[in-house]
Formats: C-alpha cells, sequence, structure tokens
C-alpha cells in the first residue's frame, strides 16, 4: 500500500483480520465506520482515493450480528432471491443458480437449504446455520472487502471453528480480505487469524501478525503463559491491569510508524523483483506492498493500466503519491486519525481483490448503478412478497375465521323478506359486512411495514433494489391476497341472504373489494408513520371510530360543527355505494303497514322507490362520485406511504 501517514491498518488478500477487544471496545463501531453506515464525528473513509460513497458500500459485504431475514421463507429461497436482485443483470439465470449451488456448498448448507429460517413461535434453523446463510448472502455478490461483525457469538466451539474454517478457505481460494470482529474466540480459533487489531475503548493496543503477539507482550514486559489461551490472556492484561495497557498503547503507536516505515523501505527493494513474478506466472500475496496491487491489478486488468502504476511507483518511490486518478482507480484504501475514538471511525487500509475478478462480474462500471433493472427488482420481489405474505394474510386461522364469520352472518340475516319491516336489517348487513373488511384490512396492514423494516433497510443500504421497486412489488403482490378473504365472505353470506342476482353479486364484489383496498391503504400509511405498533393500532381506532360517530349510523345527534367528520371516512361512501346498488340493482323493498315513507301514503304504492330510501339515509351523493372519492383515497394514502418510507423512514447512519 502507498506509505502515508494517515493509512494505518493493512489487510491483504487471502487474510483474515480479527478485530478483538473486551465488550464495548468498539468493534461494530469500527466496522459500521467502514462499511459506511455510521457518521464518522472526525477523521474520513477512502475508497479508490474517493469518499465512502454509496456506490462504493455497495461493493462491501457487511454481514451484521443480528440474522436479520423474512421467517417464512426457506434458506435457499432467501439465496435465490438475493441471487437474482443483487448479481448483474447480464448474468443468465442458470449462472445465478450455480453460483447459489456453490457458495452453498462452500458453507455446508446443502442439507438444510429447504428449511425455512422460522422465529420465536416456529422453529427453523438453527442459528449456526442462520450465521452462515447470512454470509452466504453477501458472499454472492463477490464484494471488495468482506466485514462480519461476530459471526461466531452464539455457537458452540465446533461450529465456531467449522465457520472460519469456511471463511478460512475462502479467504484463500478467493482471494478475499476478510475483516471480522471476535469477542473470546478459542485457542484453536485464534492462531487461524493472519492479522489481530486489539482494541479497549477505541483505542489501539496491538497491531500485527497473530504470531507476533507474544514476541510483542514480551517487549513490554509480559510473557504469555505457555498452554494458556492467549485470546483470554490478552484480553485478561487489557482489562485488568491499567499499567500494562498504557504500555500496549504506546508500544502500538511505535510499532506503527516503524510499521510504515519498514514497508516503504521493502516496497522499493522489492519492486526490481516484480516482473520477474510476473514472468513466471506467480502471484505475490505474502507482504503489504505496492508490488501486490501491480500483481492483483495485472491478473485482472489490462496491460497499459499496470504499466501507469509502475510509472507512479517509479516516480513516488512507493511512499507519496501523484494525483493520477486513472493510475489510482483500483487502490482501495482508508484513512483517519488512527488515536481517534471509534465514532470517529479508527482508520484502516483495506486492500482488496478486484471487483471485476469474481464470476459473474463484467469489466464494466455497472456495478456503480442497481445490479438489475427495475423490471427485474419488481418481479423478484413481487414473488417474493407473495411467498413471505401469504402464510400470514391467508393463515389457517384467518380461513377458520372468514368462513365462520360468513356462516353465522348468513343465518342471522337469512332469507331476509325484501319488506319495509326488515329494511334495517338488510342495511345492517351492509354496514356491518363493509366495516368488518375495512377494520380488517387495516389493521392487518399496520404491521406489514414494521415487520420488515429491518429487513429492507439492510437490502436497501447495500444497494440492492430501488425503494419505488420494492413499494409497488408490495402493492401488487398483496393484491390478489387481500381481496381472496372478503370474496370468500361474500360468496357464502350473500346469497344466504336471498340473492339470486349474478350481476348484482359481482357489483357488490368489486365495491366491497375496492373498500377493503383503500382500507389497506390507510392501513400502509399508519403503519409506515407509526413503527411503533401499539401507536399505530392507537391511531386506527381513533380514527375508525370517529368517522363511524360521527357519521350518524350510531347517533342522530351529532353536533353541526363536527358532521363535516363523515367525509373523512371511507366507510361513509362504501356503505353509500351498497345502498345504492342493492336497492336499484335488486329486488324492489315492499311498503310497510303502515308504513314510515310518505310517499307509501299519499300514493298507493306497493314498493319504495330506492331513491326515497338513500334520502332518508341522507345518501345524496351519486355512485360514481363515491368511487371517483374511494379512488382519491387509494391514491392519496397509497402516495403518502411511500412518501414516507422514501424520505422519513430511509435507512440512516447512526
Amino acid at each position: 500500500m502507498f506509505c502515508t501517514t494517515s493509512v494505518k491498518y493493512f489487510p491483504i488478500p487471502c487474510e483474515v483480520l480479527a478485530i478483538m477487544g473486551p465488550s464495548g471496545s468498539g468493534k461494530t463501531t469500527l466496522l459500521d465506520c467502514l462499511s459506511g453506515q455510521r457518521h464518522i464525528d472526525s477523521g474520513s473513509v477512502f475508497l479508490n482515493r474517493e469518499p465512502l460513497s454509496k456506490k462504493w458500500r455497495r461493493r462491501i459485504g457487511y454481514v451484521l450480528q443480528e440474522e436479520i431475514f423474512f421467517p417464512q421463507l426457506t434458506l435457499r429461497e432467501t439465496v435465490v432471491y438475493t441471487a437474482l436482485l443483487r448479481l448483474p443483470e447480464t448474468m443468465p439465470r442458470a449462472e445465478k443458480m450455480r453460483q447459489v449451488d456453490h457458495i452453498l456448498e462452500a458453507l455446508e448448507l446443502g442439507c438444510c437449504q429447504q428449511t425455512k429460517f422460522g422465529d420465536y413461535l416456529n422453529r427453523g434453523l438453527s442459528g449456526g446455520e442462520k450465521k452462515r446463510a447470512n454470509i452466504a448472502c453477501e458472499l454472492l455478490t463477490n464484494p471488495l472487502l468482506m466485514l462480519l461483525d461476530e459471526p461466531t457469538s452464539g455457537l458452540d466451539s465446533h461450529s465456531a471453528i467449522s465457520l472460519m474454517k469456511v471463511l478460512k478457505r475462502y479467504a484463500q481460494l478467493e482471494q478475499k480480505t476478510i475483516v471480522i470482529s471476535v469477542h473470546q474466540p478459542s485457542s484453536q480459533m485464534f492462531h487461524m487469524f493472519d492479522k489481530l487489531l486489539l482494541l479497549h475503548q477505541g483505542r489501539t493496543a496491538y497491531f500485527g501478525d497473530v504470531h507476533n503477539i507474544y514476541r510483542h507482550f514480551e517487549d513490554i514486559g509480559v510473557t504469555i503463559k505457555p498452554h494458556y489461551n492467549p485470546a483470554d490472556f490478552v484480553l485478561e492484561q487489557l482489562k485488568s491491569h491499567p499499567d500494562i495497557r498504557e504500555k500496549l498503547f504506546i508500544a502500538a503507536k511505535e510499532s506503527h510508524g516503524n510499521y510504515l516505515n519498514r514497508n516503504c523501505i521493502t516496497s522499493s527493494h522489492n519492486h526490481q523483483q516484480t516482473s520477474d513474478s510476473e514472468a513466471k506466472g506467480k502471484k505475490q500475496v505474502d507482504s503489504i506492498l505496492i508490488d501486490d496491487i501491480i500483481n492483483n491489478y495485472y491478473n485482472h486488468r489490462s496491460k497499459r493500466h499496470l504499466h501507469q502504476y509502475e510509472n507512479l511507483h517509479h516516480t513516488t518511490g512507493g511512499c507519496q503519491v501523484e494525483e493520477d486518478e486513472e493510475a489510482a482507480q483500483h487502490l482501495v484504501w482508508c484513512a483517519a486519525d488512527s488515536q481517534s475514538n471509534f465514532s470517529s471511525c479508527a482508520s484502516s487500509d483495506c486492500h482488496s481483490y478486484s471487483a471485476g475478478s469474481g464470476p459473474g462480474h463484467s469489466e464494466d462500471d455497472d456495478w456503480l448503478s442497481y445490479p438489475t433493472s427495475f423490471h427485474t427488482q419488481f418481479c423478484v420481489l413481487s414473488s417474493r412478497n407473495f411467498k413471505e405474505a401469504k402464510p400470514r394474510m391467508l393463515s389457517k386461522l384467518n380461513w377458520f375465521q372468514t368462513i365462520g364469520l360468513a356462516l353465522m352472518a348468513g343465518a342471522i340475516w337469512f332469507q331476509l323478506p325484501r319488506t319495509e319491516e326488515f329494511l334495517h336489517d338488510l342495511q345492517g348487513w351492509m354496514f356491518f359486512s363493509q366495516t368488518y373488511w375495512m377494520l380488517f384490512a387495516l389493521f392487518g396492514a399496520l404491521n406489514s411495514f414494521p415487520s420488515e423494516r429491518e429487513v429492507v433497510s439492510k437490502e436497501r443500504r447495500s444497494g440492492a433494489y430501488r425503494l419505488s421497486a420494492y413499494y409497488l412489488a408490495k402493492m401488487c403482490a398483496e393484491l390478489p391476497l387481500v381481496i381472496t378473504l372478503p370474496t370468500v365472505y361474500l360468496m357464502i353470506s350473500y346469497p344466504m341472504l336471498g340473492c339470486t342476482s349474478i350481476k348484482l353479486f359481482f357489483l357488490m364484489l368489486i365495491f366491497l373489494l375496492i373498500n377493503t383496498i383503500v382500507a389497506q391503504s390507510v392501513g400502509f400509511f399508519i403503519g409506515a408513520c407509526c413503527m411503533d405498533m401499539n401507536v399505530s393500532i392507537t391511531l386506527s381506532a381513533l380514527y375508525t371510530l370517529a368517522t363511524q360517530l360521527f357519521g350518524g349510523y350510531l347517533s342522530s345527534r351529532i353536533p353541526e360543527g363536527l358532521s363535516w367528520i363523515r367525509y373523512t371516512s371511507m366507510i361513509h361512501y362504501a356503505y353509500q355505494n351498497m345502498q345504492i346498488l342493492e336497492f336499484r340493482e335488486g329486488a324492489a323493498i315492499g311498503c310497510g303497514s303502515p308504513s314510515s315513507y310518505e310517499i307509501c301514503k299519499q300514493q298507493s304504492t306497493e314498493f319504495i322507490p330506492y331513491e326515497e330510501i338513500l334520502k332518508a339515509q341522507n345518501s345524496t351523493s351519486p355512485l360514481w362520485l363515491n368511487t371517483l372519492i374511494l379512488m382519491m383515497f387509494f391514491l392519496v394514502f397509497r402516495c403518502l406511504g411511500y412518501a414516507v418510507l422514501r424520505y422519513v423512514r430511509c435507512p440512516k447512519k447512526t
């Protein structure tokens, strides 16, 4: 790497760097800083001599400590959807599936790939399998740099060692740089690391090769006991002895300067051997030199760019860098104040394998934008959302509830006579049906976005897809699910009332479904605004109950200044539409004896005109106007829901 005073740590391809320290030492914070997921108070992080930006974050694989996945999807489905979203559009689907099979085999996940992730209610994958699945989704994209936050926590000793063997093998075979934070590894695992970064409260206590840790402690007067886990001994000394801790800080700072100077001299000395190595076809990855950049760059890029790197090295002497953007385009480095707390992002230098060298990655800059088109994102996300939402929205409990309620409603209002005496009963069925499905869809949608927030935030930070593609896919994928149960309800209960007109049945169904999807839109909006489920339920209940109370359905004594509230209710327009259809298209309602309608008293008519029934219910708006207002509700709340997710609930740096 280039020798500058602002560059401190040098993980290179084929090596595993372990970040170790007591709890609260800043391991996760450092990884957050390097991945661009946390604001930096001071210092800066650069990749390819550019500030860490969204396009570069997409080339960093960051495996979080928590396994954030959809519990209803199987392991293979999750990895396949990740491959379809994050691998390049130009790669054939068959090649993507081969990549999936290769990753699952490499991580020893073949035997459990058809198992669901599960949650606290339904058992699924084990802890170790979830850890490896988390890693598999990041390895698919062949990232420049792999960051793993305590992937072995919660695993037994055997599982942790197996996972480390997989990561070690992957780093060597794929020539990847892997940075892993670990709390308290076993002795066997400790010696599997190539380099160690030891932290305490954001300060560096040691950085260097793992096998040099014994000599480093001996230099400050501390000898690691034989047959003693060096990881346990180091952490114990670091946390229990303030004097030793201060000596470690001073020794780490001094060794850092010596380390930089030694690499500058070695880089200049070994540069003469580079051309011979290339001629023999050998790859030099055993030292932290600028020659490593040249070798990797030569193996995966054109000789013209290599010549520019060689000229750059000769002109700078290996220790300074000129402003040659093309020559330094593929240099990966991170810089920050080396002594800052990790809220200021302790600096690190991360050279990594060329992005174009892995399978499935083209030699152009397509990865700077989204890897797939909007159409592909929409199709893949629609399929995933449908599979994820189906068990939740069409659960056995919901089927039982819908069929049971339909039978009860049909039994209560069974074969209602079409006379004035039973007019109120018929209106009660319409009001009940509209209100129930409005509440069912609204409250069912409240938890839709909050339950997916963590997964979607993680995927959006990685640049997997556009928010608009996710939002539109979710709306379309859940549409057939949200209309299924109301359709079944109406198919059972409405014929039991005595309806024999197919035309009227379909008209009633259309407007019942319109009311349902409008209510879902309101639920999406409230759920997106209030990620707290208790707040969402409170606001939804307040809104729905207020519109019913002030709508005049339960009381006719409504204050004049508050009567306008009825016009903000979707149920007001949906209920009017059902009455218009039922009384205009259905069988006529016979006059009672005596009748409360003046037209039946003054004119010896047998049936009540539907206009008189609607007028008695203060239903004066035509069918088309009510429908138009409902569609406006639909569009406004869907757009507001997207705006909230786009500008308010977007993933932000902490």
